[in-house]
């Protein structure tokens, strides 16, 4: 490695350094410092014991001893600057890693910034050709339009899934915390999926404890989080299945439970369920961002999410969140 990729090797890892908490290499150097004080140690000892005398070191066995001991402080020389390198390489990459996710998050932000306002303005073009306000449509004119009105919607929920993710990641996400009715906010989910509910004859049951179970939340989030859950669980609910949602409050937190009667996770998938872009079923509409950004949500909110499930039984998501984080150390 010449000296101008050394200088740039440098200041790159000086730059990862200056965001993490704590030096690494400081807790190596004192890792290091440790394991050579016991040669020396050992070496202190015999004295103190008498188990060799100035005499005996003065001779032959002396002359090993030093030999040794310049040969250990040559080993050691050697090794701490050979895993130095190796873990200055990997802070190295591990930036690389960093900055080149970060060049795409911000690049999807831009391109689905940018197709925002033209994909407003064919749904607003499409709506008004369906209102007849550009003269009058045959119904398979209109069959054609709301099929088109429909993927522009899809094409719309991808990219505020896409922009949303983008400012999780980039921590632009102001959370504005008040006191809310947790249980409005589960009945008006449940009312917003009526027709979807009806159309596939499932049954959603309502399990509340309380009907005034307050949390001290972002109201919009919640609902988010609610949102994303019931969707999911209709999604994957056969016809003729039933939906669950369960709320009740927990030592000081709220438990919000939400099971379908789908065809269930395999256990060694539970834990993927909450990565980015993960879809269980490729033939299921979607983008496989909803459960991760319901999980960065929960998580905003010091709660807690995971899934209880196994093929063929269903699935159960639940959600712990804080009642009132003004009483818990943040």
């Amino acid at each position: 490695m010449d000296k101008q990729d050394k200088a740039t090797l440098n200041a790159k890892v000086n730059l990862v350094l200056q965001e993490l908490k704590s030096d690494p290499y400081r807790k190596f150097n004192i890792a290091f410092s440790l394991m050579s004080v016991i040669p020396f140690l050992v070496f202190f000892y015999l004295l103190a014991t008498k188990t060799f005398t100035l005499n005996i070191l003065a001779g032959e066995v002396g002359i090993i001893l030093f030999i040794s001991i310049f040969i250990s402080l040559c080993g050691f020389s050697i090794s701490y600057n050979v895993i130095k390198d190796i873990l200055t390489k990997l802070i190295f990459y591990a930036a690389q890693a960093k900055h080149s996710d970060q060049l795409k998050s911000t690049f999807v932000a831009t391109v689905s910034h940018e197709l925002k306002n033209p994909l407003a303005v064919l749904k607003l073009n499409l709506l008004n050709m369906l209102d007849g306000l550009l003269g009058e449509i045959n119904e398979e004119q209109k069959k054609l339009l709301k099929t088109s009105h429909g993927v522009i919607e899809r094409m719309h929920s991808l990219i505020n899934d896409l922009l949303d993710l983008h400012k999780i990641e980039a921590g632009m996400v102001e959370v504005k915390r008040k006191l809310c009715n947790l249980v409005e906010i589960l009945e008006k989910q449940a009312t917003e999926f009526e027709i979807m509910l009806s159309k596939k004859h499932i049954k959603l049951l309502k399990g509340i404890a309380d009907k005034e179970l307050s949390i001290w939340a972002d109201e919009d989030k919640i609902m988010r989080v609610v949102n994303n859950l019931l969707s999911n669980a209709i999604k994957y609910t056969p016809e003729g299945g039933e939906v669950s949602l369960k709320i009740y409050p927990a030592d000081g937190f709220i438990r919000l439970e939400c099971t379908d009667t789908g065809p269930g996770i395999p256990a060694d998938k539970l834990d993927k369920v909450f990565n980015k872009f993960e879809r269980l079923d490729l033939s299921k509409e979607g983008t496989g961002l909803g459960l991760s950004i319901t999980k960065d949500i929960i998580e905003m909110h010091k709660g807690k999410i995971w899934a209880e499930s196994q093929s063929g039984a269903g699935t159960k998501f639940v959600v712990v969140l804080p009642q009132d984080l003004r009483r818990t150390p943040r």
